[in-house]
């Protein structure tokens, strides 16, 4: 996919740290240890997963450095295992004396849960969906998101991340923790001319590295790549970021500081 795209706007939550800017920067934040999801309503943050919370808090920051409508933006969210220690945990209830589940529980186990939650509290009438495809998740989700704004005309928010997978899920050592990353998309016709521009997705050698900092379990989620991204655009890095750290088939993309 050789045609660019524009970014207007990245988001991040990683525990400890306030945002994208945040971790950039280096700077612990004790207050952010958790996700707020502040943008979704008491009520259905309460029965929200950390995964969701934290796709929530990615998705608000990058929308906050756009000008766009809450209500109208489309968004694709990617995840490699989604909601699995919910549904872990509802698997553990059937197979249990009792066999009763829970019907709350069950509509927050669903691959497409962030979607869902996020799209009714911010009253978003746009094409919203969800993808998961093990480590190559970022690529398939900027592929989809590329895609819907070169189709539509219109700005997209990818948005992906997973948190740390259930006991026994995976094997010990591969495990990671909890990361999720946001990035606004848009026709490059319609951005600032200082805006980053996006092309050339593809299976292809890199010539930028990763996030020096984005080590051990972190670096370890499928969803890492994404993280990488978003700080090279923050960092005005300019060339070709794999977005898988070598665990996936070998998708990059090219970045382009601005258009001037």
């Amino acid at each position: 996919m050789t045609e660019e795209v524009a970014v207007l706007g990245c988001g991040a939550f990683i525990p400890g740290f306030d945002g994208l800017a945040g971790w950039v920067r280096g700077e612990r934040s004790a207050e952010h240890e958790a996700p707020k999801a502040e943008i979704v309503p008491p009520r259905q943050r309460r029965r929200a997963s950390p995964l969701s919370k934290a796709l929530a808090d990615a998705y608000a920051e990058a929308l906050a450095a756009t000008a766009l409508d809450p209500a109208l933006v489309a968004s694709v969210f990617g995840s490699a295992i989604g909601e699995a220690t919910t549904m872990v945990g509802l698997l553990d209830q059937m197979w249990s004396d009792s066999g009763m589940l829970s019907p709350m529980r069950f509509a927050t186990s669903v691959h497409n849960a962030a979607s869902g939650m996020i799209s009714i509290a911010t009253n978003n009438r746009g094409m919203t969906t969800a993808i998961g495809a093990d480590y190559d998740t970022p690529a398939m989700a900027l592929l989809e998101g590329i895609g819907l704004v070169l189709a539509r005309g219109a700005s997209v928010i990818v948005c992906c991340g997973d948190e740390a997978p259930p006991e026994d899920l995976v094997p010990d050592g591969v495990g990671w923790s909890l990361m999720t990353a946001a990035i606004v998309l848009c026709p490059s016709s319609e951005a600032p001319a200082s805006s980053p521009r996006l092309s050339d997705l593809a299976i292809s050698a890199a010539n930028l590295s990763p996030s020096e900092t984005s080590s051990g379990a972190l670096g370890r989620n499928p969803n890492v790549g994404l993280l990488d991204l978003v700080v090279a655009i923050h960092s005005g890095a300019a060339g070709v970021l794999r977005l898988d750290r070598g665990a996936g088939r070998g998708f990059s993309i090219r970045l382009r500081a601005s258009a001037s």
